[in-house]
């Protein structure tokens, strides 16, 4: 029936809309082995991981083991130049401030680089919430939640929730995070939220924003200047990994081989 396939596609799947109905089959199936191979693989009730104190573990990670093969990681930096080479039109290095880094591949946000560089492709909202109760019909401490389109009033794209509890060590005992996202559609953005703050309850305090999505202009190899796209509303982030290994193809002209 309808709701049982857009469990699949939506939730399992990780379709972000319904084009996929439209679509070869083949990616579908991939995506949902994918999710059943992600089931209980490092001993969770879920397909998903998030790192103890939050993401922030994750960029320290990054920059132990950049370190371990000789990297140099420079907190609070701004980039003041992209440094080119005039006569080949490709990226030589960076400036910040009265300091230069040589580097023939560089890879950063839109906000480093020149604003030719990037597109506008859309906006987010986003909500952070703190709840003194886990979202409502959820079990455990945690949870990863998924509205589909076709079930929400008026919107065209899905809504994400990522509940993280006390276990998690991002919250005191006794209280949730609960983070909602979405694409924007309207003029009102925080409202097309608000079937997500129904499954919260009674919400202590939020925090809400819009930011603007940026993505690249080309593939970055003409100039070595290669520009993540923004995160998206989505919260399990599929697409910042399909990004990587779009920068990866680029830069090595072949695929990311994780196996």
């Amino acid at each position: 029936d309808e709701t049982t396939q857009n469990f699949i596609g939506h939730a399992m799947a990780l379709q972000t809309d319904d084009s996929y109905l439209d679509k070869p089959a083949e990616p579908t199936v991939i995506a949902c082995q994918l999710y059943g191979r992600s089931m209980g693989r490092y001993g969770q009730d879920s397909p998903y991981l998030y790192p103890n104190y939050g993401l922030s573990n994750l960029p320290e990670g990054f920059s132990r083991l950049s370190a371990i093969y000789g990297g140099a990681v420079m907190l609070r930096t701004n980039v003041d130049e992209i440094i080119m080479d005039p006569a080949t039109g490709k990226a030589v290095g960076v400036r910040a401030g009265d300091q230069a880094a040589c580097a023939k591949v560089i890879i950063g946000d839109s906000s480093y680089f020149p604003p030719q560089m990037s597109t506008k492709i859309g906006k987010v909202v986003r909500s952070v919430c703190i709840l003194r109760k886990p979202l409502k019909n959820t079990q455990g401490e945690s949870a990863q939640v998924i509205l589909p389109a076709k079930h929400l009033v008026n919107k065209k794209h899905d809504v994400y929730i990522s509940e993280l509890g006390p276990t998690l060590h991002v919250v005191p005992k006794g209280l949730y995070l609960a983070i909602a996202s979405t694409t924007v559609e309207s003029n009102d953005p925080v409202a097309e939220l608000r079937q997500a703050f129904d499954l919260m309850g009674d919400i202590v305090e939020r925090f809400d924003s819009v930011s603007d999505q940026y993505g690249p202009t080309d593939d970055g190899t003409k100039t070595g200047c290669y520009v993540v796209k923004s995160l998206d509303a989505t919260s399990h982030f599929e697409s910042a990994a399909v990004d990587i290994m779009r920068i990866y193809r680029a830069i090595n002209n072949k695929e990311l081989n994780l196996d």
